[in-house]
C-alpha cells in the first residue's frame, strides 16, 4: 500500500482527497501548510505528495522546491493540484521540481490514473537504480586486481613462519 501526503490549506480539499484515495487503497497523511507537510516528511513512510500552490506562508512551489532540495526527498514523486490554470503558474511548477500538475476541478478518476503513473515510474526507477547498482560494483570487482595464484612453496613457506 503507498502512503500519500496531501498538503492543503483547505480542509474540504485535504478530506475530499483523502477520501478518494483511501477508496483506492491508498495509506493517507494530510498538513494544512508547508511546514506540516515538511514534518510529515521528515518522519518518512511517504511515497509521493499532492501539493496545493495556494497555501499560508510558503506557497506549494516553496514546498516543491524544498522537498527536491533534499538528497532524502529528492526522488519523491509529486504531483501540484491547483485551480490556478495559468500556463505561467503550471510552468513555474514544473521548475520547481513537480512531476505533474493537476488542474482543480478534475475527475477523480483522472487523479488515480495520474498519482498511479507516478508512483509505477518511481518505483521503476528505483528498480533501474538498483540494477545500475549492481551493475556499477560488478565493473569495480572486475577491474580490482585479481590476486596471484599461490603456489605450493610459497604455501608450505607461510606455514613454517606462521
Amino acid at each position: 500500500m503507498f502512503t500519500v501526503l496531501i498538503a492543503d490549506d483547505e480542509a474540504d480539499h485535504r478530506d475530499l482527497l483523502a477520501i478518494a484515495l483511501s477508496r483506492r487503497g491508498y495509506a493517507v497523511v494530510t498538513a494544512p501548510d508547508a511546514p506540516g507537510a515538511l514534518d510529515v516528511l521528515a518522519k518518512g513512510g511517504i511515497d509521493a505528495a499532492l501539493l496545493d500552490i495556494r497555501m499560508p506562508g510558503d506557497t506549494g512551489l516553496d514546498l516543491c522546491r524544498r522537498i527536491r532540495s533534499d538528497p532524502t526527498l529528492e526522488t519523491l514523486p509529486i504531483m501540484v493540484i491547483s485551480a490556478d490554470v495559468h500556463h505561467d503558474r503550471m510552468t513555474a511548477a514544473l521548475h520547481a521540481g513537480a512531476d505533474d500538475y493537476l488542474a482543480k476541478p478534475f475527475a477523480r478518476d483522472e487523479l488515480m490514473t495520474r498519482l498511479g503513473d507516478l508512483l509505477h515510474r518511481s518505483a521503476a526507477g528505483a528498480i533501474r537504480s538498483a540494477a545500475a547498482s549492481r551493475a556499477a560494483l560488478a565493473a569495480a570487482r572486475h577491474s580490482l586486481p585479481q590476486p596471484t595464484p599461490v603456489t605450493r612453496r610459497q604455501e608450505i613457506t607461510v606455514r613454517h613462519i606462521a
